[in-house]
């Protein structure tokens, strides 16, 4: 070690420099608490000092003082060496900054003793240093890294230009990123869009996750797609890039431009809570879907549900972390709390979801990201993020808008069986300006048509063999085994844009089957026989008409364009 010695006197400082050199160390002399201070600021290779107290020019303490004030970062450790035992001397040294004292006369073992276990000490301090440089270099690194991401979320977080009032949102991380997700966008019908997703844990690992799901949304938005295409959509890129043990919980929801339609897609997500103002009632919707990010593109299931509601009605949708908020004694907050605060209502109901779950926490942390999600029934009113003013969203948007068109397509033998027919359908239908918003709709009219042609009409299967789970097995054999046997029968698909006559789209299949009495059928819109399937009362409620001719083979249904909405 480099050590400065301090004293006045040339023999107490001959005398340490002999100890000091037998035991390899470096000395440096200096006769007062000026050169002390002079040689510190100069020499930076000083490890260890010794000071005496009572010097002339300058005393140790004040020496001390100097030392101790102008080390920053630098650890030097100062040991007093003097005659000295008056407790208030003792006070001073320590007051300036004093680490130890060795007493005169020295005594070397103890001397030496004590200079060793400073080292130590300094040694440990050198190290702490390095450790806390290191600290701060990746505490700035990862401040910059996460100044960049947070730039990324926000800004696509940001890319819509309108805000909706019918909805409100809230979210509240549990650390600096969230794994919620709330979204919600303008279609271009006049409707609106939301998503409220939850993934997998929460910090910036679960939020990595947001960014793939902000863009595909985003982008299909701006289409005007159906609520499950998004879904498949999402499900595909997220299975795609998720780790196994990630995934996300969503609900994705489409309001219409009259906002009494909604159409959406859940899984694994809590109940949808519907609030009906007239009744005051609180209706439970079951998410039926796994959550995003799970299943195969041929394992994902994409069926959709519809929810009417009227002015004033309200749906709430939520993450965990709102009902499994958990205070200080370690009770939850409750499914109880949160549907009585909705029952309540009011305007603020999920300010005030919000302010019950922070007065639960009682101050303490928060365990989870939490977001909510509230839709309000009745017209849906669009407003610009800058100015505030309303916008009309739809106003070149709410009918379709093409050439008069038509086209047909047969389909026969084992090419019946492919289920990818109907999803090429609709993705040639989808094509047609201005008809995207009517997409969900057509999408289930072709799909229960062309189904019933199929299974009713060409393979004659009946709809009483799926009775129960059994009978459900026996006839998926059965429609494989037919399958497989066709032999010149086939099934023929026109459909056409009728523009001239108030805007409608004809869809006409016709099927090699054996028919049915389609004449009672069509006078007293019946749905027995045995052709008819169980998804023909849906078929009417969504079609302008729909007929059967051809002994019962070909059905026509009408699809009316001219509204943003079907009854």
């Amino acid at each position: 070690m480099k050590i400065l010695i301090v004293d006045d006197h040339a023999y107490n400082r001959d005398l340490l420099t002999f100890i000091l050199n037998d035991e390899g160390h470096e000395c440096v002399e200096v006769e007062n608490g000026k050169e002390a201070c002079e040689i510190y600021r100069k020499d930076q290779s000083i490890e260890l000092i010794l000071m005496d107290i009572n010097m002339p020019v300058m005393d140790g303490v004040e020496a001390t003082k100097i030392i101790k004030a102008e080390s920053g970062d630098r650890f030097v450790p100062v040991i007093f060496v003097t005659a000295l035992d008056d407790s208030d001397v003792i006070a001073s040294c320590l007051g300036a900054g004093g680490d130890d004292f060795v007493p005169k006369p020295v005594n070397e073992n103890v001397l030496l003793a004590k200079i060793y276990a400073h080292d130590r000490v300094r040694g440990l301090y050198s190290r702490l240093q390095q450790a806390n440089k290191s600290l701060l270099y990746h505490q700035r690194l990862m401040k910059r890294e996460h100044t960049i991401v947070e730039h990324i979320f926000a800004r696509g977080n940001q890319r819509s230009k309108t805000r909706c009032d019918n909805i409100v949102t809230y979210t509240s991380p549990a650390s600096m990123f969230d794994g919620d997700m709330v979204l919600s966008a303008a279609s271009p019908s006049g409707g609106v869009y939301l998503i409220v997703g939850d993934f997998t844990g929460h910090g910036l690992a679960a939020a990595i996750g947001s960014l793939p799901v902000t863009e595909v949304f985003n982008n299909l938005v701006a289409k005007q797609v159906s609520v499950s295409k998004i879904a498949v959509q999402l499900n595909e890129r997220l299975f795609e890039l998720l780790p196994t043990n990630m995934f996300c919980c969503a609900t994705i929801m489409h309001l219409d431009s009259t906002g009494v339609e909604v159409t959406f897609w859940s899984g694994g997500m809590n109940d949808l809570l519907v609030f009906r103002r007239g009744s005051g009632e609180l209706e439970k919707i079951e998410a039926t879907h796994m959550p995003l990010g799970i299943l195969s593109v041929a394992d994902f299931d994409d069926g959709f549900q519809k929810l009417k509601i009227k002015g004033g009605d309200k749906i709430y949708v939520y993450t965990d972390g709102v009902n499994e908020a958990v205070n200080v004694s370690g009770e939850a907050f409750g499914l109880g709390r949160l549907e009585e605060i909705i029952l309540a209502g009011g305007d603020r109901v999920v300010e005030n979801v919000t302010r019950a779950v922070s007065q639960f926490n009682e101050g303490g942390e928060q365990s989870d990201d939490m977001s909510m999600a509230e839709i309000t029934g009745g017209k849906v009113v669009h407003r610009s993020q800058k100015t505030g003013e309303v916008i009309d969203v739809g106003a070149r948007y709410l009918n379709a808008d093409s050439l008069p068109w038509s086209f047909s397509l047969r389909i026969e033998g084992k090419d019946l069986g492919d289920a990818s027919i109907v999803s090429q359908i609709i993705a040639f239908v989808s094509g047609v300006r201005g008809i995207e918003p009517h997409l969900d709709r057509i999408s289930t009219i072709i799909s229960e048509l062309y189904s019933n042609s199929l299974e009713r009409g060409v393979l004659r299967l009946g709809a009483a063999l799926k009775n129960s789970d059994e009978d459900i097995e026996a006839y998926s054999r059965e429609r494989e085994q037919r399958l497989q046997s066709l032999d010149g029968e086939f099934i023929d698909i026109e459909i056409r844009y009728l523009r001239e006559t108030l805007n409608k789209l004809q869809l006409k299949i016709t099927d090699s089957g054996d028919g049915f009495d389609c004449e009672k059928a069509n006078r007293e819109g019946e749905t027995g026989g045995n052709r008819l399937s169980q998804g023909i009362p849906l078929l009417r409620s969504l079609c302008s008409s729909l007929t059967y001719t051809n002994k019962g083979r070909t059905a026509i249904a009408v699809y009316d364009l001219d509204c943003s909405c079907n009854p």
